[in-house]
C-alpha cells in the first residue's frame, strides 16, 4: 500500500534538490493567469489569490485522451471510473458533485436539478483548456462552489486558416473524429469543431465469485458540434458560439448482491446552447463586459423500474460585469441573473430564478496582493444570502510567494431533492430541506524557477446543514440535513525540469472528510479517497526537425470505505499510461497510447447502504491509435 509519507518524502527531496537553483523565474501551470480576451470565458482570473491549476490540452496526442483523462492529472481531484457508459462526477477536496461547480466557457452547468455534469459530453479536440479553481468560493462563482469550481475552455477563433482532420480507434470498439475548421481575418473569425466517437465497452471482468462476465450494455455514442464567430464591431469584441450535443448510452447496471443488470435500459441525452459575449475596453483604466446564455438539455431514459421517462432543464444566464482600476486598486461590480425551468415526467415541473448582486476588488501594494469578493443572492425558492471571499498573495522573495484565502460557500436543495419521483420505491420527499453551508480556508506557498516549480496547501472546510440520503424504513429513503461535517487535507504539486526537454511532475492530496455530528460522527463520509498520488513524465524532443511527444502518467487512488460506519472498503487503484507522438511530416501527426498498463482492473467504485452492495466493473488495459492530418 501507498503511504502518504511516502508521497511526502518524494516531494521534500525534490523540493531539497531543486529550491534554490539559481535560474530566473518562469509561470507553472498552478499560476492563474488573466486573458487578454475578455471573451476568453477565463474565470480563473476572478479568484486570483485562489488556488488553480490549469491543465492544457496535448496538441499532438488530443485524439487519445478524453476530458476525464485530461482532469485526472490535477491535484486533489476525484474522479472515480464506473466502467465506461455510466457518467462520472467530479469533486474537488473531497466535496461531492453537487458541491462542485462545472462551467462551460465560464458558465455554469452544475443545475438545481441536481443531475450530474457528464465530463464524457465534451470532446477534447473542442476544449484549450480546463481551470480549475479550488476552495468555497460561492461568493466568486455562485451557488455549488463549496469545493472548488471546475471550467472547461473551448478554442476561439486565432488568426490564419486551417483545417484539421483527427481519427483514432482503440480497444472495446472505440471510435473517434474529428474535423476542425479555423479561419480568420483582420476583424472577423469563424470556427467549426465537430467531433463523432463510439465505443462497445463490452469488457470482461472477474466477478468475486471467480466467475468470468462480460460487460454488456454499455455502448456509448457521442457527437459534438461547436461553432463560434467572433467580430470586432467598432470597438465591441463580439463572440457568439453555439454547440449542439447528442449521447446515446446504454445503462448496463450494477453488480453485487444489491446490483442489477439491466440489459434493455438506455439513456439519450441532447444538449444545445447558445452564447453571446460582448466586451470593450471604455478607456485605458475600464471595461464592460456582457454574457448572455441559454442551454437547453432533455434527457430521456428507458429504465425497468420507472418506464419511460423525459427530464427538459432549460437554463436561461445573463451577466454584467464593470471593471475599474484606480492606481493599484482594481473594481468589478457585476450582476448575474440565473433562470431555470425544469419538466420531468418524474419531478413535476419547476423554476427557479436566482438574482446576484457581486463586487470583487483587487488592491496590489507591492509585494502584496489582496483581493475580496462579496456577494448577495436573492433566489425564488430559498431567503437571500450573503457570501465573501477574501484572499491574500504575498511575494516574499523574487521565486517565493504565499497564498492565504478564507470563505464562505453554499448550495441550494435541488429539485430532485425536494420533490418526489414516481418509481417501484417508496421516496419520502422533503420540503423542509435547508441549503448547505460551509466556511473554509487555506495557505500555502507558491515556489516558481525556471526548472521548478511547486505549490502546496494545506486547508480546512466546515459544512453545516449538508444534505445526506436516509434510510427510515426498509426499500424507502428520504434526504436530511446532517448538522456538522468537515474536510482537511493537505495538497502538493511540484514539477522539474531537469534538462530540456524533459518535465516532471509530482502531485500528491491527503484528504479527511468527515461527519461532525450524528450517529456516525467522526467517521469518513463514505467513497471519498484519503490518499491521492499522481506522477507525470513528459519528453518533448525535436528528432530529424519533426517535433515528439513521449509522455507517462501514474495515479494512485486510496480505497474507499462503501458504508458509513467504515467498516468495509475497496482495493487500491494503481493506474499507469504511457503514450507517444510524433509529427510524421508537415501535415500529418500519429499518436499511440496504452492505458492501464498494470491491468488493474479492481473495483474503483463501490457503495453499500441499507439495500446491500452493488459495484461498477472497470476494464482492463487498453489501447488507442489516432492520425491527424492537416492542411
Amino acid at each position: 500500500m501507498f503511504h502518504r509519507f511516502t508521497a511526502l518524502c518524494i516531494v521534500s527531496f525534490t523540493v531539497s534538490c531543486f529550491l534554490f537553483s539559481p535560474c530566473p523565474a518562469e509561470e507553472i501551470i498552478v499560476t492563474a493567469t488573466a486573458l487578454d480576451d475578455a471573451s476568453s470565458g477565463s474565470v480563473a482570473d476572478k479568484s486570483p489569490t485562489s488556488f488553480t491549476e490549469v491543465v492544457r490540452v496535448r496538441p499532438l496526442a488530443s485524439g487519445l485522451i478524453d476530458t476525464r483523462d485530461a482532469i485526472r492529472k490535477a491535484v486533489s481531484v476525484d474522479l472515480p471510473s464506473y466502467g465506461g457508459a455510466v457518467p462520472v462526477p467530479v469533486s474537488l477536496r473531497g466535496s461531492n458533485f453537487q458541491q462542485t461547480l462545472v462551467m462551460f466557457d465560464g458558465v455554469p452547468l452544475t443545475s438545481a436539478s441536481g443531475d450530474l455534469v457528464d465530463l464524457s459530453l465534451y470532446a477534447i479536440p473542442e476544449i484549450d483548456r480546463i481551470e480549475i479553481v479550488k476552495g468555497s468560493n460561492s461568493a466568486a462563482f455562485g451557488g455549488s462552489a463549496m469545493g472548488g469550481a471546475v471550467n472547461i475552455v473551448t478554442r476561439n477563433p486565432r488568426p490564419g486558416d486551417a483545417l484539421e482532420l483527427t481519427s483514432s480507434l482503440g480497444t472495446y470498439g472505440h471510435n473517434l473524429y474529428n474535423l476542425f475548421l479555423n479561419t480568420a481575418r483582420g476583424g472577423s473569425g469563424f470556427l467549426l469543431d465537430a467531433t463523432r466517437s463510439w465505443a462497445d465497452n463490452d469488457f470482461l471482468y472477474e466477478r468475486p465469485d471467480g466467475t468470468t462476465a462480460r460487460r454488456e450494455n454499455n455502448e456509448t455514442e457521442n457527437t459534438f458540434i461547436l461553432s463560434k464567430l467572433w467580430m470586432d464591431i467598432d470597438g465591441w469584441d463580439t463572440l457568439l458560439s453555439g454547440s449542439a450535443a447528442e449521447q446515446q448510452l446504454g445503462s448496463p447496471g450494477s453488480e453485487g448482491d444489491a446490483g442489477v443488470l439491466t440489459p434493455d435500459d438506455e439513456v439519450n441525452v441532447r444538449q444545445y446552447s447558445l452564447m453571446l459575449d460582448i466586451s470593450r475596453e471604455l478607456d485605458r483604466d475600464s471595461s464592460f463586459a456582457i454574457k448572455a446564455s441559454r442551454i437547453y438539455n432533455r434527457n430521456h431514459s428507458l429504465t425497468f423500474y420507472a418506464g419511460d421517462v423525459f427530464t427538459k432543464l432549460t437554463s436561461d444566464y445573463l451577466d454584467l460585469i464593470y471593471s475599474r482600476s484606480a492606481g493599484p486598486l482594481r473594481l468589478a461590480p457585476e450582476i448575474t441573473v440565473r433562470r431555470e425551468r425544469l419538466g420531468s415526467d418524474d419531478y413535476g415541473i419547476h423554476s427557479r430564478t436566482v438574482t446576484s448582486g457581486l463586487i470583487t476588488s483587487d488592491l496590489s501594494l507591492d509585494p502584496v496582493l489582496f483581493s475580496l469578493a462579496v456577494r448577495h443572492d436573492y433566489s425564488t425558492a430559498f431567503e437571500g444570502r450573503w457570501t465573501f471571499h477574501g484572499g491574500v498573495l504575498w511575494n516574499v522573495a523574487p521565486h517565493v510567494s504565499l497564498k492565504a484565502n478564507a470563505g464562505t460557500g453554499y448550495r441550494e436543495p435541488t429539485m430532485g431533492h425536494l420533490y418526489t419521483p414516481s418509481s417501484w420505491y417508496t421516496f419520502l420527499s422533503n420540503p423542509g430541506l435547508k441549503p448547505e453551508k460551509s466556511v473554509g480556508w487555506d495557505v500555502g506557498p507558491v515556489i516558481e524557477f525556471e526548472r521548478f516549480g511547486l505549490s502546496a496547501s494545506y486547508f480546512v472546510t466546515r459544512y453545516s446543514d449538508l444534505i445526506k440520503m436516509d434510510y427510515p424504513a426498509e426499500m424507502t429513503f428520504t434526504y436530511v440535513n446532517v448538522d456538522r461535517a468537515h474536510a482537511s487535507g493537505v495538497e502538493a504539486n511540484a514539477w522539474v525540469k531537469p534538462f530540456d526537454p524533459l518535465k516532471l511532475s509530482l502531485g500528491y492530496a491527503f484528504n479527511q472528510f468527515r461527519y461532525g455530528s450524528g450517529p456516525f460522527e467522526s467517521k469518513k463520509i463514505r467513497l471519498k479517497p484519503q490518499d491521492i498520488f499522481t506522477f507525470q513524465a513528459d519528453y518533448l524532443p525535436v528528432i530529424f526537425g519533426r517535433q515528439v511527444d513521449i509522455f507517462a502518467s501514474y495515479q494512485f487512488r486510496e480505497g474507499v470505505y462503501t458504508d458509513d460506519a467504515n467498516t468495509e472498503k475497496t482495493g487500491n487503484r494503481n493506474i499507469l499510461d504511457a503514450g507517444v507522438a510524433c509529427e510524421i511530416s508537415r501535415f500529418a501527426t500519429a499518436a499511440f497510447k496504452i492505458s492501464n498498463i498494470l491491468d488493474d482492473d479492481s473495483v474503483e467504485f463501490e457503495d453499500k447502504s441499507d439495500w446491500g452492495s452493488f459495484w461498477y466493473p472497470v476494464p482492463g488495459r487498453t489501447y488507442r491509435v489516432s492520425l491527424q492530418m492537416k492542411f
